[in-house]
């Protein structure tokens, strides 16, 4: 950590830095003459008298959805910096959640062999997690993330204003993620996180999105690729992604996650890697502070079925990111067959109406 205010990332690509700033007008005059913008529409919306200084013929309004992280969109925003005529020296500026910045990213690093661009995260998910590490995915038809780079913006200017318009299950997405970081390396965050007197809205938010964000950077710094150890950071994703793609985003990415934490620690409970009141206790967390509503799975067989086109299966064998001891993760090896399914069956009879109680 750089004082307060600066977090520094070191990349083999380039190093960058994320910076907390109070408004974030002043830095967009900056930036220079010579920039695009890709603006998440409803941030343009909700904060359009504050964009005046930017010319509205070079922004590129985007609607983050699921349905537009595609290489569609990809396409048409790099169509329209080619009707500008933009060259390499110029900046792509972009403003947004995680949909945004992924096809940004893919974009910026596509056209002219990669262009300069940064990134202001409006969302709470977006600054605690995605706004560093450089990974970005792309959906492939109805299967999420299979198309990507690696490719992180010069800088990251995090203005925590943005919070306050978030809704609620907004707000959610970001949770899950810092409940993931602290359960992947700090007892002590953990235990702040559980005593935590109000999540949603919360006075601490930026705090919280400190210390997850030196989480990550711990992570990234000593596997920049996800060769080996940075799949720690897939934690509750297996199952959350593929919950997400089984009610067609219905369920957002926060929540997801967080129930796919809580099936993952069965599992290693299960696999013996942690014991019973340990699964409990952070399942009472869970409860207590985030998910209020029963996760109800119809057709567990069709979900089941999306965790075998997850993209840590190798030889039939599932790369689980799973708690091995008290805020401490490990990749463990999990054969996907019969005896998982029936684990992932047993999860469910047994957390059946538990977050409704």
């Amino acid at each position: 950590m750089n004082g307060n205010d600066c977090i520094k990332i070191k990349s083999s690509l380039y190093d960058y830095e994320v910076e907390f700033v109070k408004d974030f007008t002043d830095v967009l005059q900056g930036l220079g003459e010579k920039c695009v913008y890709v603006i998440d529409k409803n941030v343009y919306g909700l904060y359009k008298d504050q964009f005046t200084v930017v010319p509205e013929d070079r922004i590129y309004l985007m609607e983050p959805v699921e349905s537009k992280k595609n290489m569609e969109t990809v396409m048409e925003i790099i169509g329209f910096w080619s009707s500008l005529s933009v060259q390499k020296s110029w900046k792509v500026v972009c403003f947004g959640g995680g949909i945004t910045q992924d096809v940004t990213t893919v974009a910026a690093n596509l056209f002219l062999r990669n262009v300069d661009w940064f990134f202001f995260p409006t969302t709470l998910l977006s600054m605690c997690d995605s706004c560093i590490g450089g990974k970005c995915g792309i959906n492939l038809g109805e299967v999420k993330n299979q198309l990507g780079v690696f490719y992180p913006p010069k800088k990251i200017f995090i203005d925590t204003h943005f919070i306050n318009t978030l809704t609620h299950g907004d707000y959610l997405n970001g949770w899950g993620e810092i409940l993931k970081f602290s359960l992947t390396n700090y007892a002590d965050f953990y235990e702040e996180l559980k005593s935590e007197k109000s999540y949603i809205p919360c006075d601490n938010i930026e705090y919280y999105v400190k210390r997850g964000l030196e989480v990550k950077k711990e992570v990234i710094e000593a596997d920049e690729f996800e060769s080996d150890y940075r799949r720690v950071l897939n934690y509750g994703h297996t199952f959350g992604h593929a919950l997400e793609a089984y009610t067609h985003n219905e369920i957002p990415h926060g929540q997801g996650v967080i129930w796919g934490i809580d099936v993952a620690n069965y599992i290693a409970y299960k696999e013996g890697l942690i014991d019973e009141a340990y699964y409990l206790e952070i399942k009472e967390t869970i409860k207590t502070c985030f998910l209020t509503d029963e996760i109800v799975v119809d057709d567990p067989l069709r979900l089941f079925e999306m965790i075998k086109k997850d993209k840590k299966v190798r030889n039939d064998t599932l790369y689980f990111a799973l708690l091995d001891g008290k805020s401490h993760l490990c990749v463990h090896p999990v054969k996907i067959g019969q005896k998982l399914e029936n684990v992932f069956m047993d999860y469910l009879r047994s957390t059946n109406e538990y977050y409704n109680n």
